[in-house]
């Protein structure tokens, strides 16, 4: 499987260099660009050479209904019971449901990536009772301010906050 997560390895491959990859053994791949256009020509012309997840949380509602065979999202730690009903929605095609999903999911993703990530969703475990041991040092879990604006956006989802 091959990460592409450009921020945290300083290289970007474009989606022919990916698809090449699949020469040397590479099947999938975990696409954590951002990069909407790149998702999307992976998703709609590259499948016959890797197969390709999303893994940009503000980008999964995106990726399932484009035809990613999966998502690996932090949200999903935080909102299993959602994610898990996106996944039924998209995969059975009920595009009205999976779009209703998505507007209680989307402010949840959309806080995690406007924040430290790690800090931010192992906070959101930590709201929904499920003790994570922190974050390693020097990173610490979210302020109190932000802690509770993440606890109003889960309510607002229907979600149950410890």
């Amino acid at each position: 499987m091959y990460y592409n997560i450009p921020s945290a390895s300083g290289v970007t491959l474009e989606p022919e260099a990916i698809a090449s990859l699949a020469d040397v053994g590479v099947r999938y791949m975990k696409d954590t660009s951002g990069n909407g256009p790149a998702l999307t020509e992976m998703l709609f012309h590259r499948t016959d050479r890797v197969t390709t997840f999303n893994g940009w949380d503000t980008l999964t509602f995106y990726g399932l209904a484009a035809g990613a065979k999966g998502s690996v999202w932090g949200a999903s730690n935080i909102i299993p019971e959602l994610s898990m009903e996106l996944w039924d929605a998209m995969a059975s095609n009920d595009l009205v449901k999976g779009r209703q999903l998505w507007a209680k999911i989307w402010p949840v993703c959309k806080f995690l990536e406007s924040h430290n990530y790690a800090a931010a969703v192992k906070t959101g475990m930590g709201l929904r009772g499920w003790y994570t041991g922190g974050n390693r040092k020097p990173f610490k879990l979210l302020g109190e301010t932000d802690k509770e604006k993440l606890r109003t956006i889960l309510k607002d989802a229907g979600v149950q906050v410890a």
